[in-house]
């Protein structure tokens, strides 16, 4: 009789334990539906136990919150209880959000392992060993997606940018697998993109601007087709069609040094002085010292008979001449962050860029490393804002993590109560 009442309570007391538990979920699923993730993680802490599923739930919540290091500690306790490549997939992505690419590396492959047919996460491993410069891992795994799905153009491209940079053999065989994925998607931007410039490099002019019309058809406001049609008519001395399309340029908000000093050299080429000065003046804003604008400058002075500018902007032009000793800096600088010599390799970034301001790799590494040095994150606050000023448009991934970065320390200010002047 003892054992029927001991099993009664026992099962009374799972059954409460268990509708408890349910109960917690169901108020952590309503404030989840609402948004209230502060609120979330609060209820999930207090469910016991804090099952499999009650922490990917929290490690699912840091991740969409941005908070990585939280997310991988709740994932990794969750894969502690139970095996699930899904939960490792999370896993990944975490450490790549939070910028350890060869940790996300370690578990993509482990996933792959288990996981042999996953094309998606191969696709995604394979760009990643290109981003990380392991190109010989991605060709092998880029082969193996086109040998398992042949009518995916993003495998062509993908090598294509692989290869590009592999010599002049690789170089042509880049064109080719552009060309593949132009055939295979005749709408796929980037390829179109690629073609362009890929004919433009070996000079077939015709080809080239088929290319650049396919893409300003698809986009009409892409920034990188106007620049192309922009700088191959000026090639071409078709001057007219170059100022409309730097007159687009300009519509579109890219009021960069390029469409500056290009409507300034096609303006002379008209001889219509006064807005090839009006626009080189524009340029000069932009960058003060670069020697062939103060060299055109000059000429343009010269031709309007003003003899004493002509000759300042030329004096002004030999002195911008700088010895190219900007990318020994920069390599230094490198050198010494593999050293971890941080305050050394911020002083090689400062001489790099400081002998070719156009250096935005330079800079970029300069704004990094002063980020991680300076307990005082106004300084490189300074030079991620001069970075997004100048160079915006050089590199999606720098330009990506700079307005990232800056948002997030505009927001630590913001809490600190810190002001910026």
């Amino acid at each position: 009789m003892k054992k029927v009442y001991l099993s009664f309570f026992i099962v009374v007391f799972l059954i409460f334990k268990i509708e408890g538990q349910t109960l917690g979920l169901s108020i952590v699923d309503s404030l989840y539906q609402s948004g209230n993730y502060k609120e979330v993680l609060k209820e999930l802490k207090k469910v016991k136990p804090q099952t499999f599923a009650v922490l990917t739930k929290q490690g699912s919540i840091y991740q969409k919150t941005t908070n990585y290091s939280k997310a991988i500690i709740f994932y990794t306790k969750a894969l502690q209880k139970k095996e699930s490549l899904k939960v490792k997939r999370e896993l990944g992505n975490s450490y790549l959000a939070q910028g350890n690419a060869n940790k996300a590396i370690d578990v993509y492959e482990e996933i792959l392992k288990k996981d042999t047919v996953n094309l998606l996460l191969k696709f995604d491993l394979a760009k990643l060993y290109t981003k990380e410069y392991r190109k010989n891992d991605a060709i092998p795994l880029l082969e193996s997606l086109i040998k398992a799905d042949s009518l995916n153009p993003g495998y062509y491209y993908e090598l294509g940018k692989i290869y590009k940079n592999k010599g002049a053999t690789g170089f042509m065989k880049s064109g080719n697998y552009f060309l593949d994925a132009y055939k295979l998607d005749s709408t796929h931007l980037k390829s179109i993109y690629e073609l362009s410039k890929f004919y433009k490099q070996i000079r077939f002019k015709d080809s080239t601007m088929v290319f650049i019309d396919k893409g300003l058809k698809i986009n009409p406001k892409s920034i990188n087709f106007n620049q192309l049609k922009a700088n191959e008519s000026y090639t071409n001395k078709d001057f007219q069609t170059v100022l409309i399309y730097l007159k687009k340029l300009e519509d579109l908000n890219f009021k960069t040094i390029f469409t500056y000093k290009l409507f300034g050299l096609t303006y002379m080429k008209l001889e219509d002085y006064d807005n090839a000065e009006k626009y080189f003046k524009k340029a000069l804003k932009k960058n003060y010292d670069d020697a062939s604008l103060l060299y055109n400058m000059g000429v343009l002075q010269k031709i309007q008979g003003d003899l004493k500018g002509a000759e300042f902007s030329f004096l002004f032009s030999i002195m911008s001449q700088k010895p190219d000793v900007d990318k020994q800096y920069y390599e230094i600088g490198l050198i010494n962050l593999e050293q971890k010599k941080l305050q050394k390799a911020i002083g090689n970034f400062k001489e790099s860029y400081k002998n070719n301001s156009n250096n935005y790799y330079a800079l970029f590494q300069l704004a990094l490393a002063t980020d991680d040095f300076y307990k005082d994150k106004t300084i490189a606050l300074k030079h991620f804002e001069n970075y997004m000023k100048r160079f915006d448009s050089k590199d999606k991934d720098m330009t990506a993590y700079v307005t990232k970065r800056l948002k997030d320390m505009k927001k630590e200010f913001f809490m600190e109560g810190v002001e910026i002047k």
